[in-house]
């Protein structure tokens, strides 16, 4: 049996890169976090679940009813490593630049719903896309040693936890008048988890060539 542990903290380390950075379902969420506080984020999370969770569901059907994730292991090691790494290159770029003086995100009225939004802004956001279909491509990979569903089920309840909190705190903060892109800390965190990811990219890319050695 592998170590949960260490599969565990492999997933909330990589995860929390792609949950924390800005991007447009976090902003969205901090502009109605300004009206409707933690609830908005629950919603925007929950939102963000119904497209996630079947997306993880098929990308690992496709991978464990067929030869594919034994075959090609090593080549979704790879790439997985590849584009760890080069998440975190942005991850160090989104840090630099949140050094700068952002403004608190405006009060607004809208009509759509937060769950809505959250549906939306991860359906259609290419790069949440690409990130499961290459890092998290290795985490539903790695996930198989646990089983099948069990192991989908871990995967899925070590970082979808991360979202809901994130987006509910971030969005309570914006309702009392905070800003989480104001902190100082802010940027250094981006950058601590840049350097996590590097390790875990660099570790990828290296099993993967031992593995075909």
């Amino acid at each position: 049996m592998p170590d949960l542990l260490d599969f565990g903290a492999e997933v909330i380390a990589i995860s929390a890169s792609g949950v924390l950075a800005p991007g447009p379902l976090f902003f969205t969420n901090i502009l109605y976090g300004t009206r409707q506080g933690a609830s908005a984020g629950l919603k925007v999370a929950y939102g963000h679940t119904v497209v996630e969770l079947p997306l993880i569901i098929l990308l690992a059907a496709g991978l464990f009813t067929s030869t594919v994730a034994s075959q090609y292991a090593s080549v979704i090691g790879l790439v997985g490593g590849i584009a760890i790494i080069g998440f975190a290159a942005m991850q160090i770029i989104i840090g630099v630049v949140a050094k700068k003086k952002v403004q608190a995100a405006p009060t607004i009225e809208s009509k759509k719903s937060p769950f809505v939004a959250g549906i939306a802004l991860s359906a259609l956001n290419p790069f949440f896309l690409i990130w499961w279909f290459t890092v998290g491509l290795k985490l539903i990979t790695d996930s198989a040693a646990f089983g099948l569903v069990a192991g989908i089920a871990l995967l899925f309840g070590l970082h979808i936890w991360m979202d809901y909190a994130w987006l509910a705190g971030t969005a309570y903060l914006a309702s009392k008048g905070g800003s989480v892109l104001k902190s100082k800390y802010y940027p250094l965190l981006l950058l601590a988890l840049a350097v996590v990811l590097i390790y875990y990219g660099i570790w990828f890319v290296l099993q993967a060539i031992y593995q075909n050695l």
